[in-house]
């Protein structure tokens, strides 16, 4: 990777950044926290050199445009989080049978061209001719930041007309597992980031990451398919801080009095499992200690999702949250007696570090990048060991003077803001835009 400082640019660059999939989605995940974030800084005076164009494009027939106001507004507010379940549970004892039919190709299929449908009427109902963008100009850079691999149209048709148009590439990958692990991921997502990850790697300029790991293992990938990235990837910290400053008491039943607190989406790889199983093991032996997963019900977890609701202190020591504010995050981070992190495996694990800035102690599992994350500040747990995770949690139970240890631990990790993200950014951005001259 090159560190090579670059400094202000002498000529003024465009930047379009796609930011399709954040102003479609209407709650906030990992990476769209990080787009929002990035770009609410980038788009300022503070960038001068970087004339910042974020673009948006509703369906495969349309063409990129640039964001209505309100749009625009939106994309400078974190929107909620995802609701703790899934449409199909609004329909009762019927509910295990729209979630299957909700789950085959054809209905989820149909839903994409429904949504695909909606767009192109809702594009059509306001006139949109002051947005049109027409021809990207040449020597600009295209900036893919966010989970592009579901938007309208394939990178691999997108990116080789983007060179074509003269434009330099870059793309920000927060990690890489649908293709490290495809088990853990339902077969159309691993289809679809599988052939966004490789249409990057053959067409792209420059690459960002977010952790030393990432960067290892796109360097793997990459290489095993021919293609050499040293020297055209740069590592980008990310921040922990939150847009709100004020934190806003979250309501939990009097009988929790200290809480363990998981924020991830519930999918497979989050390893849930582990943590409710040592969780299950402990409460006995200390009726004041809660549990509080927070996020949405992701793919992949049915039984385990059953399983939860179905829990005898559901709702009342257990409790599994979603469509939460930031302010009422940071409430939860800030009152938790301990952050789990259990991930098999992560491309950086964003709750870490948002843990140790609130001085939460955290106890997170060496797959990936999380021991990274934590930087010496947290304690390790293999994430297939049960009972070295209910040891761990045992240890802050029984010995106050181990658990003050390890809130001191957590307030003296030096995390960074997103300002010095954005700063990353523009860094690479700019690097892009003097490494090479762009196609003809």
């Amino acid at each position: 990777m090159s560190d090579r400082p670059i400094g202000r640019l002498a000529n003024p660059v465009k930047v379009y950044v796609e930011v399709t999939d954040t102003i479609s989605i209407p709650y906030t995940t990992g990476i769209q926290r990080v787009v929002r974030e990035i770009l609410t800084r980038l788009d300022s005076d503070d960038y001068p050199d970087l004339d910042v164009i974020p673009i948006f494009r509703p369906a495969p027939q349309v063409d990129y445009r640039r964001l209505t106001d309100a749009e625009a507004r939106a994309l400078r507010v974190h929107p909620a989080g995802g609701a703790a379940s899934r449409r199909a549970d609004r329909f009762g004892v019927l509910s295990p049978l729209v979630r299957l039919a909700g789950d085959t190709k054809v209905v989820y299929q149909t839903r994409i061209h429904y949504r695909h449908l909606k767009a192109r009427i809702r594009e059509r109902q306001a006139s949109r001719e002051d947005l049109a963008i027409g021809r990207m100009e040449q020597g600009s850079v295209f900036f893919d930041t966010e989970g592009s691999w579901f938007d309208p149209e394939p990178r691999s048709t997108l990116l080789p007309r983007v060179l074509g148009d003269g434009l330099i590439p870059v793309v920000f990958v927060h990690d890489v597992m649908p293709t490290l692990y495809p088990q853990w991921f339902d077969k159309r997502q691993v289809t679809v980031f599988n052939d966004w990850l490789s249409a990057h790697i053959h067409h792209s300029d420059v690459f960002l990451t977010n952790s030393r790991c990432t960067s290892k293992d796109l360097l793997s990938i990459a290489g095993a398919q021919g293609v050499d990235l040293n020297g055209r990837m740069r590592q980008i910290p990310l921040g922990a801080d939150f847009m709100t400053g004020e934190s806003k008491r979250v309501p939990i039943p009097s009988a929790i009095g200290r809480y363990l607190l998981v924020v991830g989406t519930i999918e497979p790889r989050k390893n849930h499992r582990n943590v409710l199983d040592a969780w299950n093991r402990l409460r006995n032996d200390h009726p004041d200690l809660g549990l509080i997963f927070v996020g949405k019900e992701g793919w992949m977890v049915t039984d385990l999702a059953a399983e939860i609701r179905a829990h005898e202190d559901f709702s009342e020591r257990f409790l599994w949250l979603g469509g939460l504010e930031d302010s009422e995050l940071l409430w939860l981070y800030q009152n938790a007696f301990i952050t789990l992190a259990m991930s098999q495996y992560e491309g950086l694990g964003v709750p870490v570090i948002e843990a140790l800035k609130n001085g939460c102690p955290a106890i997170v599992s060496t797959g990936g990048a999380l021991p990274e994350a934590g930087e010496g500040h947290t304690e390790l747990v293999d994430p297939g060991s049960l009972d070295a995770l209910v040891e761990t949690i045992r240890r802050h139970l029984t010995d106050p003077d181990h658990h003050r240890a390890q809130v001191e631990l957590a307030e003296s990790f030096e995390s960074i803001g997103w300002e010095q993200t954005t700063e990353a950014v523009a860094e690479a951005i700019r690097f892009a835009a003097t490494r090479r001259e762009p196609s003809k």
